[in-house]
């Protein structure tokens, strides 16, 4: 008996740190959590990062910036101009009222009941969609303007505390 429930234990626990992942990662699909990025011209991306619901608004900001260097860093550049930046909440309802019918037999006793909820939820996410230039046009200082090693140097101890 108690082989089995250590072993049930042991695998609960595999499953759940399976389940939860790096909160720094691509997005695989449209409408999963993580970043992606698009080229819009030779020298001017799109970077996104979708937060899950239990992100914060200033870590989704985070990521994005985080991704932004990144992308300049891959192609060749050192600075990057953000161009155009928007946080926008994500938030998505669900539930609602239900009604229930059960009975149950206890002997010696027979009963029913009925249940009605007026439940539901609100949850909310966010997501940071950033436009940045790269290239030789790009000071080294200036209004949204950034270096990327830099950036990536102060910001990867916010990332790496994510990524259990």
């Amino acid at each position: 008996m108690k082989t089995r429930l250590i072993t049930l234990l042991l695998g609960c626990t595999l499953l759940a740190a399976c389940a939860s992942g790096p909160a720094y990662r691509p997005a695989v699909r449209a409408d999963d959590f993580g970043y992606r990025d698009t080229m819009l011209t030779s020298d001017r991306f799109r970077v996104s990062f979708s937060g899950d619901y239990a992100m914060a608004r200033e870590s989704v900001e985070t990521f994005a910036l985080f991704r932004a260097a990144d992308v300049a860093l891959a192609h060749g550049a050192t600075h990057f101009r953000i161009n155009s930046r928007e946080t926008s909440p994500v938030t998505s309802n669900g539930g609602g009222p239900s009604t229930s019918i059960g009975y149950g037999y206890g002997y010696p006793f027979f009963g029913t009941g009925i249940g009605y909820s007026s439940g539901g939820y609100s949850r909310t996410r966010y997501e940071t969609v950033l436009e940045i230039q790269i290239g030789p046009d790009i000071p080294d200082s200036g209004p949204e303007i950034y270096d990327a090693n830099e950036l990536k140097r102060n910001l990867s101890p916010s990332v790496a505390s994510t990524q259990d």
